[in-house]
C-alpha cells in the first residue's frame, strides 16, 4: 500500500537536509510547498478577525517566516525510514514549534513509473 507521508516544518532550513536523506535512502518524488498556521492567515488578511483571534495576536510572531510542508508518496516500508530521517533532522516533534508528521492511506493513485503501486 501507499501512504502520504506529509512533514509540516516550522524550522525551513531543515527541508534540505531531509530531502537530502531521503534521496541517498532512495526515497524521490517528494514534493515541498510554502504554507502558513490558520491564526497568522487570519491575522494578516482581516481587519476585523473573530473576538477570540483577536486576543491571540500578541502570541504570533509578525517577524516569523512561514513554515514548509513536505509531500511523498511512500511505499509501506519506506514510512519508517522517511520518519527516522525526520526525527534525525528535525528532532522531537512532541516538542512545541517542532513541526507536525502524520500519514494517510492512498487508496486509490495514479503515479510516474518510479512508484510501483500496490493495492
Amino acid at each position: 500500500m501507499i501512504q502520504m507521508d506529509s512533514h509540516y516544518l516550522n524550522n525551513t532550513q531543515h527541508v534540505y537536509p531531509i530531502l537530502a536523506s531521503m534521496l541517498e535512502q532512495h526515497i524521490g518524488g517528494a514534493t515541498v510547498v510554502d504554507c502558513e498556521g490558520m491564526l497568522r492567515a487570519i491575522s494578516e488578511t482581516s481587519s476585523e478577525p473573530p473576538p477570540i483571534f483577536g486576543s491571540l495576536r500578541a502570541f504570533l510572531n509578525p517577524t516569523q517566516q512561514n513554515g514548509k510542508m513536505i509531500f511523498a508518496a511512500l511505499q509501506d516500508d519506506q514510512v519508517p525510514v522517511a520518519k527516522r530521517i525526520i526525527h534525525a533532522v528535525a528532532g522531537n516533534l512532541t516538542e512545541a514549534n517542532h513541526g507536525v508528521l502524520f500519514t494517510v492511506p492512498i487508496d486509490d493513485a495514479e503515479l510516474t513509473d518510479t512508484h510501483e503501486a500496490r493495492r
